[in-house]
């Protein structure tokens, strides 16, 4: 399980290098509590971290370099590393930019927020420093772009700050939710289950593919055709918090492929099917 860091919990940035070092040593005790107790794996950062504005004058890199104690510079070097926020979107990377968070009573106006796009999109826990109270929060609100006419819709995350929060029984209930996945499966017999393909080029090889796709028990059915994807090198292209999955046939002529509907019902469970279907359908 990943732990995604809540870089806009440095905002509004201290002028004081001494504080963001106290909240950032007391964020890796909580991180540390959550591998040992929890079986979290990995603390997620922003690509781009080292560029971040952490205080009046310094941005990140600057000021983990600039630290006296070189313990304390190594161990918050040490969770710097692969796979960030953009490596753990993969395919869903463009979301990034639908995320924003607004609090302009806390001097934080309108302001993208990749941490809290990662764990909405990925379903994951959030982590964030203890620099103001909305960042104590258990949950928090944000807002998703959700279309070209900029209209947006009411997000959150659950979200942690301090070794206690844990005892709270809807975070501990959260955590033990995305910890375990069990998987349902599709009452539609194989013969039964819905094929809809367009009438375009490839269209024998996708039913050909989607006959022995429907044989699994968690295809719901075969929604449609996608557009070409030429440079596709991989059987999936995208999954969604709703069941559907798009896969591409990257070893066929113009990558030729269909998307699916799948017994998922939320991100976790949905990528959990997609590896199987990799696992048992993929070149």
């Amino acid at each position: 399980m990943n732990l995604i860091f809540n870089e806009i919990s440095i905002l509004p940035v201290t002028a004081s290098s001494h504080t963001l070092r106290t909240n950032f040593i007391n964020l890796l005790k909580v991180y540390e509590l959550a591998k040992k107790d929890f079986g979290f794996k990995h603390l997620v950062f922003p690509q781009n971290i080292g560029q971040v504005d952490v205080t009046t004058t310094q941005k990140f890199i600057d000021w983990i370099y600039e630290l006296p104690s070189t313990s304390e510079k190594n161990n918050i070097l040490s969770v710097l590393k692969r796979p960030f926020g953009n490596d753990v979107l993969e395919e869903q990377v463009e979301e990034l930019n639908k995320y924003y968070f607004n609090d302009a009573q806390n001097g934080i106006p309108d302001t993208y927020c990749n941490g809290m796009a990662v764990a909405h999109v990925k379903e994951n826990l959030c982590i964030s420093l203890s620099t103001n109270v909305i960042w104590d929060k258990l949950r928090i609100d944000f807002y998703k772009i959700t279309n070209d006419d900029l209209d947006i819709e009411d997000v959150s995350v659950n979200n942690i700050s301090n070794e206690v929060h844990f005892q709270n029984i809807a975070i501990s209930s959260f955590i033990q939710s995305i910890s375990s996945v069990t998987l349902a499966v599709s009452t539609i017999p194989p013969g039964n289950k819905s094929i809809s393909l367009r009438d375009d080029h490839g269209k024998n090889i996708l039913l050909a593919f989607s006959n022995r796709l429907v044989m699994s028990e968690y295809v719901v059915s075969v929604i449609n055709s996608l557009p070409f994807n030429p440079r596709a090198v991989n059987l999936i292209k995208r999954i969604y918090n709703d069941g559907k999955i798009e896969l591409v046939l990257y070893w066929e002529d113009k990558g030729i492929g269909i998307i699916i509907q799948t017994t998922g019902r939320n991100y976790k469970e949905t990528e959990e099917i997609a590896k199987l279907l990799k696992e048992q359908y993929d070149r």
